[in-house]
C-alpha cells in the first residue's frame, strides 16, 4: 500500500505550522515530563517544510530530529539546521527507511488524514500502518504524538469521517468541492471522530493521554460545510500515545 501524493498546488498550501502555541506548550510539558533531561531523538512523520520541527529543535536545544516527508516540494522549503535531517519517503516504509535506527518520539502532526489509499478501507488501514511503523521505530522509552482534526459526529459518531472522505476523492465532484474550500479535490482526505481515533490507538496498544482545544477557524471555513449534515463537533484532539508493553518510568 502506497500513500497517494497530493498536486504541488495544494501542497503549496501549507505554509505554516497547524500545531497551535497552547497545544506546542502542552506537547513541550509532555516531552520534559518523559525526557527530563532534554535529550532526545525525534522524527516528524510527514514533517513538510520543517515549522514545528523547527520549534522543537528551538525549545529543547539539546535533541536533535528527522523530518521525513514523500514531497520533495516541501522537504526543500526547509531551513538548514545541524541539529534537523530531511528525508524523503513514506510513512508506510518506516522499517525500510530507518532499519536501525530508533527515535524517542514519533510525531503526527495533522498528518494522518492525509493518508490516502484507493478506497476508505485502504486509507485506514495505511493510518493504521503508519502507526504501527512508528511504534517499531521507538526506543524502549519511546512515545507518539499525535494531532487531528476531529469531526466528531451527532447522531453517528464517525460519520463525517466517511461523508468527507466521499465528497474529498470523486474525481466527479472535485471541482465543486474544491471551490468549497477543499484543497484535497480530488484525491481525499480522512478525518475521523476522537472515539474512533481512541479505538484504533486500544487496537495498536497504545496506552492515551489526551488534550482537545477548539479547532481553528481557518480549518473549519475549509471542511465544515462539506460535513454539515452530519457533524456535531469539530474539535483539536492532541494524543500522547505510549506503548504499553512501557507503562513505567521513561527513565
Amino acid at each position: 500500500m502506497s500513500v497517494k501524493k497530493l498536486a504541488d498546488s495544494a501542497l503549496a498550501t501549507f505554509d505554516h505550522d497547524y500545531v497551535s502555541d497552547a497545544a506546542f506548550a502542552a506537547i513541550a510539558a509532555r516531552i520534559r515530563g518523559d525526557f527530563p533531561d532534554g535529550r532526545f531523538s525525534f522524527l516528524d512523520i510527514g514533517g513538510g517544510k520543517g515549522f514545528f520541527a523547527d520549534r522543537v529543535l528551538t525549545e529543547f536545544p539539546e535533541c536533535t530530529g528527522v523530518v521525513l516527508d514523500n514531497a520533495d516540494l516541501l522537504l526543500y522549503a526547509n531551513a538548514e539546521n545541524p541539529r534537523k535531517r530531511l528525508v524523503l519517503g513514506s510513512a508506510t516504509d518506516l522499517q525500510a527507511i530507518f532499519p536501525a535506527e530508533r527515535f524517542d518520539v514519533a510525531f503526527f502532526n495533522f498528518a494522518l488524514h492525509h493518508f490516502i489509499g484507493t478506497s476508505y478501507a485502504d486509507t485506514r488501514r495505511l493510518q493504521r500502518e503508519s502507526l504501527r511503523q512508528a511504534a517499531l521505530m521507538l526506543t524502549s522509552a519511546g512515545r507518539i504524538a499525535v494531532s487531528e482534526i476531529t469531526y466528531n459526529g451527532a447522531l453517528v459518531d464517525n460519520l463525517p469521517s466517511h461523508v468527507v472522505f466521499r465528497l474529498t476523492s470523486s474525481k466527479a465532484l472535485a471541482p465543486v468541492v474544491a471551490r468549497l474550500g477543499a484543497n484535497t479535490a480530488g484525491t481525499g482526505v480522512c478525518f475521523m471522530s476522537a472515539k474512533t481515533w481512541q479505538r484504533e490507538f486500544d487496537r495498536l496498544g497504545l496506552a492515551t493521554a489526551v488534550t482537545r482545544e477548539p479547532a481553528p477557524a481557518r480549518s473549519l471555513r475549509s471542511r465544515l460545510r462539506l460535513a454539515a449534515v452530519s457533524a456535531g463537533s469539530v474539535v483539536n484532539a492532541h494524543f500522547w500515545l505510549t506503548p504499553k508493553r512501557q507503562e513505567r518510568p521513561a527513565r
